[in-house]
């Protein structure tokens, strides 16, 4: 082996090690851990006020004064799973009577577009 393919391992190594790092800092997270509320509306997705809404609603729960307020992680990722909207899917027949529409428009030159 030559130096420069020691180099290259070396390298690759070293990024492999970077990411079993990373993957085991995201999956180290203790559910009990207390995050301040900025932090728990950017790990939610959302904005501050969202959060702080739902805390005022009772949605979620709360921790310490009214200036430093902490929310459990696990309670947040709970209140984040309840509020995912369900997605609508498009169902098989309802497809295929969009393309049937469609195919007798083109067959009849029937156009919305243009249509004065």
């Amino acid at each position: 082996m030559n130096a420069a393919m020691l180099a290259a391992y070396a390298a690759e190594l070293a990024r492999i090690a970077g990411e079993l790092a990373r993957a085991a800092a995201d999956g180290a997270r203790d559910p009990s851990e207390l995050l301040p509320i900025r932090d728990a509306a950017r790990e939610g997705a959302t904005s501050l006020r969202v959060v702080q809404d739902a805390v005022r609603r009772g949605d979620l729960a709360a921790y310490g004064g009214q200036r430093d307020r902490s929310i459990r992680r696990s309670d947040l990722e709970r209140w984040v799973t309840d509020r995912r909207a369900p997605v609508a899917s498009v169902e098989r027949d309802q497809m295929g009577r969009v393309e049937l529409r469609l195919a007798r428009r083109r067959s009849t030159g029937n156009s919305r577009r243009g249509a004065a």
